[in-house]
Parts: C-alpha cells; sequence; structure tokens
C-alpha cells in the first residue's frame, strides 16, 4: 500500500509514514495520528507512546482531549468529559457546555449554549475560575494570556487581553483583531489591515489593501507574516516591507523553524527567510513544521 501521508524532515524525505490518515502536527513533543482502530500518539522517533479511542486535540499545558476527557502524557486521565448528542455537547464536572478549548495556563476555554450563554475558563477540576464572557470569544491561554471579549463590555471596548487571574492587561477598541504572535495581532478596518502590539499601539497602522479573508489567522512568526497582493502571497517584516514578493498560490499558516508551506504550481514546498526553496513543490498539502517534522500529503 502506498503511503500518502507522513511526516517529512527538513531536507522533505519521508521519516514516519501514516498508512492510516492524515496525522496532525508535533505539539509538545507528541503528535496524535489515525491507526488502525483508533488513534495514537507518537514521539519524534515515530514511536507510540499512548494509544486512544479517540483523540480530540494534541497535548497543550501537558493535556490532550480523548474519548475520556483530557489525559496526561502518561495516558492518565486528569478531567472526565462525557460526550453527548453525538459529540456535540460536553459534559465536564457535571456542566454542559456546547465546546471546549485547550488548556493553558492552568485554564480551559468552555463556551455554553444559547444567545445568553457566556464563556468562562475552567481549571483541571473542571471548577469555573473564570466567568462573564462573550459567546464564543473567549481564547485559549497562550504565554499566560488570553484574549477575550466581555459580555457586559465598557463602553469603547472591543476586546480585552487578560492574565490567569482575569485581570485586565490591555483593553482595545478593533472590531477585527486577531490573535498575538511575536507580540503582535492583525486588525482589520473596512478592507485593509495592519498590525498592533500589546499594548493596543499600532506597530503597522492599515495599509494593506486587498483583504483576504483566508489571512484571518495572519500572524507574524519569526519576524515575517503572510500577506496577499494581487491574487498572489509573500511575506512582509515587522516594519512591513515586502521582504518575499507575492508570488505563491497560497500560504499555510507563515514561518515555523524557518520555513514557511507555500504553494507554486499547484503544489507545496518549504521556503526560506530569503526567498529560496528548502525543499522544492511537491506536495499536494503541507502543514507547517514543528519539532523538525511537517505533516504532508504528497502530490
Amino acid at each position: 500500500m502506498t503511503t500518502r501521508y507522513g511526516f517529512i524532515d527538513t531536507k522533505g524525505e519521508l521519516v514516519i509514514p501514516s498508512p492510516h490518515g492524515t496525522p496532525f502536527s508535533f505539539n509538545e513533543g507528541h503528535a496524535r495520528m489515525p491507526v488502525e482502530g483508533g488513534w495514537a500518539f507518537i514521539d519524534v522517533k515515530g514511536q507510540r507512546t499512548l494509544d486512544v479511542k479517540r483523540a480530540f486535540t494534541g497535548f497543550s499545558d501537558g493535556l490532550a482531549l480523548t474519548d475520556a476527557g483530557f489525559i496526561d502524557v502518561k495516558g492518565k486521565l486528569v478531567l472526565p468529559v462525557e460526550f453527548k448528542a453525538n459529540f456535540t455537547k460536553y459534559v465536564v464536572a457535571g456542566a454542559t457546555y456546547v465546546n471546549v478549548g485547550r488548556f493553558g495556563s492552568g485554564l480551559a476555554p468552555v463556551m455554553r449554549a444559547g444567545a445568553k450563554g457566556s464563556d468562562s475558563y475552567i481549571n483541571r477540576r473542571g471548577e469555573v475560575v473564570l466567568d462573564g464572557f462573550g459567546g464564543g470569544l473567549a481564547r485559549p491561554f497562550f504565554d499566560g494570556k488570553a484574549h477575550v471579549v466581555l459580555k457586559e463590555r465598557p463602553k469603547a471596548e472591543q476586546s480585552r487581553l487578560i492574565d490567569p487571574k482575569g485581570q485586565c492587561l490591555a483593553s482595545f477598541d478593533f472590531e477585527t483583531m486577531g490573535r498575538f504572535s511575536d507580540g503582535l495581532a492583525l486588525v482589520v478596518k473596512g478592507k485593509k489591515f495592519g498590525f498592533v502590539e500589546e499594548s493596543g499601539a499600532w506597530v503597522l497602522e492599515p495599509g494593506f489593501s486587498n483583504w483576504d479573508t483566508s489571512l484571518t489567522e495572519c500572524a507574524f512568526r519569526e519576524g515575517l507574516a503572510p500577506v496577499k497582493q494581487k491574487g498572489a502571497y509573500g511575506f512582509i517584516d515587522r516594519k512591513g516591507a515586502l521582504v518575499i514578493e507575492p508570488r505563491f498560490q497560497a500560504v499555510n499558516g507563515t514561518f515555523s523553524e524557518g520555513l514557511a508551506a507555500v504553494k507554486e504550481n499547484g503544489l507545496f514546498g518549504y521556503l526560506r527567510p530569503d526567498g529560496s526553496w528548502a525543499v522544492t513543490p511537491r506536495f499536494a498539502s503541507a502543514q507547517p513544521f514543528s519539532h523538525g517534522l511537517a505533516v504532508v500529503l504528497n502530490g
């Protein structure tokens, strides 16, 4: 059987095949991949470390969501989760949610159903410790910070950045705002976008036109961010200068571990920050590198 899915190294060589379907990228030293009869977590050498019936997320803050609930890297059940209504409802510590997010800083966002529902954050015991956020708009914690929208917010505030105790670190008045990465977040005004730092101050004022909704999660990583101009994708630096001219059909993510997955002539390859090819285009799809490995589908 020809294996089309798997992990490649930075030379483009397939080093971990995934014969039963598409695996997911590595996170915290582990990746989840389909296996015969279920799912498995593997290490960077391709060795199976845990077998589970279903794996809904990879590891984040030391926990991964499986069909039994959140487990640690040794497979110990830390927080049971009961799934109902064909996996559209999550029951955690007796409370029902329509979504449960990844853990970060010891907390995970949860979303209640209905227009009157609000987002909250639970701890590893399933207890609600932060509450009162707008439905679907509380994001996981990264680097000790989370971007949220208050259900009842002050005038002139659209969103804010909080710490794990719920304290406001910064307040923003932008209607459309991406996630923070490398200390910057994308902000959209009309059909133009720019970037602000965590204080809300502009680093790059809106000046990039031809807003493309596929770049909603556009973010800086390793000093570069993808942009689209005249139908083609390229990369800018933190000063807004084009350092890689727009010539690609698509970009998947941005730079990670010194490489970016971009599409040219119908196939994906991996680009260096100077615009040269590290791995020439040969894949039908390609994910960003993590732990020196990247998920691809051979063309």
